[in-house]
């Protein structure tokens, strides 16, 4: 049998409805394949070649138990400015959607006077008052 033939063999077929998936799980079976044969080629004077099903289970196995990948907690995207703002001419009104300056979700108010959108909660941090 040549390559091809045995690369068919070995590989599992998937349907999936995304179209790059069938792609990307077709060229990880070609490189696992690959890696098999490889093992393969370097173990045949000793008796520790695993079948493939094996092989495709170890690395399964040493991919479970590598270490995860820490990721940050969301929280604001950017340091506030530490000077201090007074309350003086500072309040909110309605407008247009926007972005909150503090937390960066959508809100409806902005400060009079910065010009800047901000929630009833993010306001006093905004502006120093808390």
């Amino acid at each position: 049998m040549g390559g091809v033939d045995v690369m068919d063999k070995l590989s599992t077929e998937i349907q999936i409805k995304k179209w790059w998936w069938n792609l990307f799980s077709h060229a990880l079976n070609m490189a696992v394949v690959a890696a098999w044969k490889l093992h393969m080629e370097l173990h045949t004077a000793t008796n520790n070649r695993l079948s493939h099903l094996q092989f495709r289970r170890e690395i399964t196995i040493h991919l479970l138990h590598a270490r995860p990948f820490v990721r940050s907690h969301p929280g604001p995207r950017s340091q506030l400015p530490i000077r201090l703002r007074t309350s003086y001419g500072h309040y909110l009104q309605s407008c247009a959607q926007g972005r909150c300056a503090v937390c960066q979700r959508n809100c409806r108010n902005e400060c009079v006077q910065c010009r800047k959108r901000l929630h009833r909660n993010c306001f006093p941090s905004y502006h120093g008052l808390a």
